[in-house]
């Protein structure tokens, strides 16, 4: 799908499950995509439970809690070559304002990463 040029709930249907990592309008859209009993899942905000109910749906947020274990399986998968994360840009520390601005107004691959020390 060409999200730049085509509408997901103009191709997608009767969905068991949504998990919107995008929250506003994209998440306002992603209600007519669920079939009746359907999930829609956000880890930004809180579903409305006015527009779950005239769905038919059931909306949940889901919040993550840091794992110093599980951060650290993470790093070594990466050591290991086994994961690879994708980098779109480094900032250094002091133009952080800018990373922001790219996260805000750009669509952004992979993450960005402030740069603390050399």
């Amino acid at each position: 799908m060409d999200y730049k040029n085509q509408r997901f709930e103009e191709l997608v249907e009767d969905v068991d499950l949504v998990f919107d990592l995008v929250a506003g309008e994209t998440q306002d859209r992603s209600w007519d995509v669920l079939k009746p009993g359907g999930t829609l899942v956000s880890t930004l905000s809180e579903p409305s439970a006015e527009k779950a109910r005239l769905h038919r749906a059931r909306g949940v947020s889901y919040l993550t809690k840091p794992n110093a274990a599980q951060l650290a399986e993470i790093s070594r998968l990466i050591d290991a070559g086994k994961v690879r994360p994708f980098v779109q840009a480094i900032y250094p520390l002091e133009e952080v304002a800018r990373a922001e601005e790219q996260l805000e107004k750009q669509h952004t691959r992979g993450k960005i990463v402030l740069q603390v020390a050399a």
